[in-house]
């Protein structure tokens, strides 16, 4: 009989997507990340399912989505320029306890019917504050804890575990709010959040037993001067690197037209037009994590595209994330809108895996986390405007608002195309070679 340690290694070996797992500080890290990332997702749908349950108004869910985001983007390049300076490790632990206690406060007052929008709202707020930090922090860790040559590996795995959550969490959530009953609708959704405070405990643990050295990066003390100094080198490295720019431009458009029809429209649609309701936004949201999934296992198993490809497939996202949109406007059943979730998934997920990679090559190491940073406000800083603006316009059209969205962001993958600089987006040298 085979020792189980030498049929271990030969998988490894087998499949390189599983070294990284070797490794026991990454593994504590990414079995933290992968009941973390089924946490959100359950919230992600049980968080506006309670704003629409509540209010009635869809508009009440894009503002709440809004005032998230706000924080979210105003913070994040300073959660990044902390990140820098400080120990990344440290910056989670605080951010994640803070989350969990956040969490536990709301799912006790769902329970016993006592929450109310203005307490919503605040929580909202704080919870996107939170995310700001621990968002740059989450993603400077992982060189810390493994050499260069495994990080596209841990990083697939990261994104991986994150889509098979959207997979599992929002169908899960789904199940479990539609089993309590409609007159039961908040008991349903407080279990939800507290199985997400249960997650935020595990994570907890998993981050504490990570035995990588707090070493930060404080070479002088604390003040305002010496953080908008670190800002500035972030936005500078990230504006004077041309096609790292417009990266950053094409991806803050495309969260302007898609993310907010996209995390407003969805459930609205579901319970406006789906007999299904809350299972029905499950099944559409973790259609999307399916399609995703399996994008990020192409992306990982398959060559990587020539560098004359990547400007043409971030367009390709674009317009095929737009027609999933124009599919949803006129969508007679479920089953026909958790198809495009699953198409745009898939474009989706092999994208973000391709871009990540491209980003890790091209940027210094020493800057990695600032301009990553900006990286994600361009994916987050127009979200609440995005969001705010899809709740005021479904109130007028639900389906007009998949329409219109969803042909902006074709006749945008359009006119890129036109545009030299973004169709060869791969093929400017690197400024590190």
């Amino acid at each position: 009989m085979q020792d189980s340690s030498t049929t271990t290694e030969r998988s490894l070996q087998k499949w390189p997507l599983l070294q990284p797992l070797r490794h026991r500080n990454y593994l504590l890290l990414w079995l933290g990340s992968v009941v973390s990332y089924i946490g959100a997702n359950l919230t992600f749908i049980a968080f506006p399912w309670l704003v629409l349950k509540i209010s009635g108004d869809p508009i009440a869910i894009g503002s709440v989505l809004a005032l998230a985001g706000i924080p979210r983007a105003a913070f994040m390049l300073f959660g990044g320029a902390v990140t820098d300076r400080y120990s990344p490790k440290t910056v989670m632990l605080v951010s994640t306890a803070s989350r969990l206690l956040l969490m536990l406060v709301m799912a006790t007052m769902v329970w016993f019917e006592t929450i109310t929008m203005w307490q919503i709202f605040v929580l909202a707020f704080l919870f996107g504050t939170l995310d700001a930090f621990f968002w740059p922090a989450s993603s400077a860790i992982v060189p810390r804890l493994l050499d260069k040559e495994l990080l596209p590996a841990a990083n697939a795995l990261l994104q991986g575990c994150g889509q098979a959550s959207l997979m599992l969490g929002p169908l899960l959530a789904g199940l479990i709010i539609s089993f309590a009953g409609e007159d039961h609708a908040l008991k349903g959704i407080a279990i939800v959040f507290y199985l997400d405070v249960v997650g935020f405990a595990f994570s907890l643990v998993t981050l504490y037993l990570i035995r990588q050295p707090d070493i930060g990066q404080v070479s002088e003390r604390f003040s305002v001067a010496t953080m908008m100094h670190s800002l500035t080198e972030g936005l500078t490295a990230m504006w004077r690197d041309t096609p790292v720019r417009l990266m950053a431009i094409v991806i803050a458009v495309f969260t302007l037209f898609f993310r907010g029809p996209h995390l407003v429209g969805i459930p609205v649609l579901a319970d406006a037009r789906f007999e299904e309701g809350a299972l029905a936004f499950g099944m559409i949201m973790s259609s999307f994590g399916v399609g995703a999934l399996l994008g990020i296992i192409a992306a990982g198993s398959m060559p990587p595209p020539r560098d004359d490809w990547l400007g043409k497939l971030l367009l390709a996202d674009l317009l095929i994330l737009g027609a999933t949109f124009i599919v949803y406007a006129v969508a007679p059943n479920v089953e026909l809108a958790m198809a495009a979730s699953v198409l745009g998934g898939l474009i989706d997920g092999y994208v973000v895996v391709i871009i990540i990679s491209w980003l890790q090559k091209r940027i210094h190491e020493s800057m990695i986390g600032r301009v990553m940073s900006v990286i994600m406000f361009a994916n987050n800083g127009l979200a609440p405007v995005s969001a705010a603006g899809a709740g005021w316009l479904i109130t007028f059209s639900l389906e007009w608002t998949f329409l219109s969205t969803g042909f902006i962001m074709i006749g945008l993958c359009l006119l890129g195309l036109l545009v030299p600089m973004i169709r060869q987006l791969g093929l400017t040298p690197d400024r590190n070679e």
